[in-house]
């Protein structure tokens, strides 16, 4: 029975020296499968034999060959790849990043503002103050208000207590309402 293995009952010993003979395998596996520069060839190999062991303590391999086990393997590593990848994430720059004799520093302390849209920004600060006092509605104040936060439409419908799409409609309202007078 050439390349079928019984994994029942297997003692540490026994798997010692089932791992030497996939580890060649495992270790050409895990290094083409390498995606993630922050996951080493070396570390999907250990987590191939990890699994290998708990999979093998459990009876799942009994009576398999070998390629179904360094196919599990692989498959295995693939989900771990996926599962560990990392995501983006947004971060505040009120947020204290640093901490000294003095206090904190935040992220807008320490990164400086080189885009130099300033007065596109006074100037735009400027006519959100405007639409704000000339003529919306309580809901559309709102809106505005908390998209000028930066917030997006889902945030803002659920502190507003309504759908993203009433969001959204009320964002055109307030569009088509200010469109022809500030952006010709």
């Amino acid at each position: 029975m050439f390349g079928i293995f019984i994994f029942y009952n297997m003692n540490t010993q026994e798997f010692t020296e089932l791992a030497h003979k996939f580890k060649p395998a495992l270790k050409r596996i895990s290094a083409k499968r390498r995606f993630l520069g922050f996951i080493d060839a070396d570390d999907l190999c250990q987590e191939a034999l990890i699994n290998l062991w708990k999979r093998s303590k459990n009876g799942e391999f009994q009576d398999k060959t070998v390629s179904y086990i360094i196919r599990s393997c692989y498959f295995h590593i693939q989900n771990y790849i996926r599962t560990h990848k990392v995501r983006a994430d947004m971060l505040s720059l009120e947020e204290p990043v640093a901490y000294n004799a003095e206090g904190s520093f935040c992220l807008k302390d320490i990164v400086v503002d080189e885009s130099g849209f300033f007065f596109d920004k006074l100037n735009s600060r400027l006519i959100v103050n405007e639409m704000m006092n000339n003529g919306l509605k309580k809901k559309e104040k709102d809106v505005l208000c908390f998209l000028y936060q930066g917030l997006s439409l889902r945030e803002t419908a659920r502190r507003m207590g309504m759908s993203h799409v009433g969001v959204l409609k009320i964002k055109k309202k307030i569009s088509l309402k200010y469109a022809a007078k500030y952006y010709r």
